[in-house]
């Protein structure tokens, strides 16, 4: 296959450059090229739009985006340009010049807000709680609408919460920080019972290959996530004693704008196409803190 990959410098990006390069010819697309100097930079969507004219993409994984949920609510402009025009642009393109590319946007588990019920699945009532929600929402109807209406071949992929190694951002990192730098005790936003369902970068691509077998492709979504609900309080514990950490825990009991209470990903709709989680939090986690051990000092 040929494929090409937007914001293929980020962290999901890069793990899909990097893993789809051993058997196909990828391309890589992304405003820098922090990891991998072959990444090929565009500031303007005219390199970008120059490809997708070629038409020889088989597949096309859009990875780039903003998945910045407070910076959504100081600059929602931004998040909207990221987010959503950003597809509407590339579908534009494959509607004019390569109708016969799959495309998979990485979509989010921020559309549903907090859900009605968990697991959640994706015929599930979706109450974004943010700007970054209700864009990459609007993402996926405009997907959709370019698949019932143009017959392009689209999908969206809502991904929970992503970690592994390369990850330096987000609840893991920012773990890592605060134990680094405070030995005695650390406070951590909330009151530790609100759930997420981590999902880590392996699966995360073993996901997206799947799709790209075995996926419809009309326009569909389908959740990614390893379908276990776990509170942040026990990810927390698990991950201190995972890196010696001995200091105590506090809990602010106070609540980020914009971020839902408890999650859990109903799978059964991607595993009915043969996706099976395989990386359990535990073993996640030992790898992620080897690797920041490694590469910070700790």
């Amino acid at each position: 296959m040929n494929i090409l990959i937007f914001g293929a410098s980020g962290f999901i990006g890069h793990a899909c450059y990097t893993f789809f390069s051993i058997d196909h010819q990828v391309t890589g697309i992304d405003v820098q090229n922090k990891n991998n100097p072959n990444i090929t930079i565009d500031l303007d969507f005219s390199k970008s739009k120059t490809l997708i004219q070629s038409g020889r993409f088989d597949v096309i994984i859009n990875c780039a985006g903003s998945s910045n949920i407070q910076q959504s609510f100081t600059n929602p402009e931004l998040d909207y340009d990221l987010n959503t025009r950003y597809v509407e642009k590339i579908l534009i393109c494959l509607n004019d010049y390569s109708a016969h590319t799959k495309f998979i946007n990485l979509s989010s588990a921020a559309v549903y807000g907090n859900p009605d019920s968990i697991p959640i699945s994706e015929s599930q009532a979706i109450h974004p709680l943010s700007p970054y929600g209700k864009n990459k929402l609007s993402a996926e109807k405009i997907i959709h609408s370019f698949a019932i209406n143009s017959g392009l071949k689209g999908l969206s992929c809502r991904i929970f919460s992503a970690y592994g190694i390369g990850l330096k951002r987000q609840f893991f990192y920012d773990l890592s920080t605060k134990f680094l730098q405070q030995p005695e005790q650390i406070t951590l936003q909330g009151t530790g019972r609100e759930s997420r369902d981590f999902i880590y970068i392996s699966d995360i691509i073993a996901g997206l290959n799947v799709l790209i077998d075995k996926a419809s492709f009309g326009g569909e979504v389908y959740n990614l996530a390893n379908g276990i609900e776990v509170f942040i309080d026990e990810a927390a514990q698990l991950y201190a004693n995972l890196f010696g950490y001995t200091g105590r825990i506090n809990y602010s009991q106070k609540q980020f704008e914009g971020y839902p209470l408890n999650w859990q990903a109903d799978i059964s709709k991607i595993k009915a196409l043969g996706f099976e989680p395989k990386i359990s939090l535990q073993s996640g986690l030992s790898f992620y803190s080897d690797w920041i051990k490694r590469n910070f000092n700790a």
